[in-house]
């Protein structure tokens, strides 16, 4: 079973979310809620590092989650850049949920370096996501 820890750092307008162990769907769920309600409350991004986590996801779950889940749907919360730092072995599946996000015009990159995370949040611009370079 996961765990993880949500802050907020005021200093970088960033909510940092860090998951350990494996994730569940219904976790990923409530964390992604959590996490994109206490952004828009501070008008920040969010850098979730899954670095110590192992996915228990079903790849069809990835798929419609960007469009069924009720706090990806609305305006406040829709908007909010998250930035997902993963480990080089999950890249794939990352990397999908990273398209299929991007296809739902939400703003969302995956890293495996949680410095060009954080300066990717920190630009006022909404960078494409990652072309496969």
């Amino acid at each position: 079973m996961a765990q993880y820890q949500v802050s907020m750092d005021d200093n970088l307008k960033i909510v940092r979310v860090v998951v350990y162990g494996a994730l569940s769907e219904p976790l990923g769920k409530e964390i992604i809620t959590k996490s994109r309600l206490l952004a828009a409350e501070h008008a920040a991004g969010i850098l979730y590092d899954m670095r110590q986590a192992t996915l228990r996801v079903p790849f069809s779950s990835w798929f419609f989650l960007p469009t069924e889940l009720e706090v990806l749907k609305t305006g406040s919360t829709r908007s909010i850049k998250a930035a997902i730092v993963i480990p080089a072995k999950q890249e794939d599946g990352y990397r999908f949920y990273e398209t299929v996000a991007s296809n739902a015009g939400l703003s969302v990159r995956v890293f495996l370096d949680e410095a060009e995370a954080g300066e990717w949040l920190s630009s006022s611009h909404h960078a494409p996501p990652h072309s496969g370079d």
